[in-house]
């Protein structure tokens, strides 16, 4: 089963690169990248979705949460929902976002959520200075406050596999 769906996302892959290629061969308008590319994330987040099994699964869960949550912000920040800025704060936000995701297929997986929040908020903080709410210069040097919650998230997921 997982031979085929490997070889169905690769030859649509594949499928849509040549429609791509030969639409610009025949010289038929198509959408400036900055427009397709969030649809691209959407895409692959909804690609991921297809392999969340249901209830106890979190197969999928990470990269749909993460790629739908990219695509969300491009699309906002391309259409003017959102003001432009630099977007590297969205990443440490996605995949904190992508880290807590699965506690809503498997609840008792807390250990996730530390390092989870502490990626949100260090991109939410990062975003904030982005667009001059308040200046984090000071607050760079707490940077390993992001390491030690990973590390909490480690121990607990250890605890808990013991009990």
């Amino acid at each position: 089963m997982r031979d085929r769906r490997g070889s169905l996302v690769g030859g649509l892959i594949l499928i849509l690169f040549g429609v791509g290629m030969l639409l610009n061969r025949l010289h038929v308008r198509m959408p400036d990248w900055e427009v397709t590319y969030p649809f691209i994330f959407v895409l692959l987040g909804l690609a991921s979705a297809y392999r969340i099994r249901g209830r106890g699964h979190t197969d999928g869960v990470f990269g749909t949460v993460f790629f739908l949550s990219l695509g969300a912000f491009f699309i906002l920040r391309n259409f003017d929902f959102i003001p432009y800025f630099h977007s590297w704060p969205i990443f440490p936000i996605a995949v904190g976002l992508g880290m807590i995701a699965p506690i809503i297929f498997v609840p008792n997986r807390w250990g996730v959520i530390i390092p989870g929040a502490a990626l949100v908020a260090f991109g939410v903080a990062l975003l904030f200075e982005e667009l001059d709410y308040w200046y984090f210069y000071d607050v760079v040097k707490f940077w390993p406050v992001i390491l030690i919650a990973f590390g909490i998230g480690i121990v607990l997921n250890g605890l808990r596999r013991r009990a």
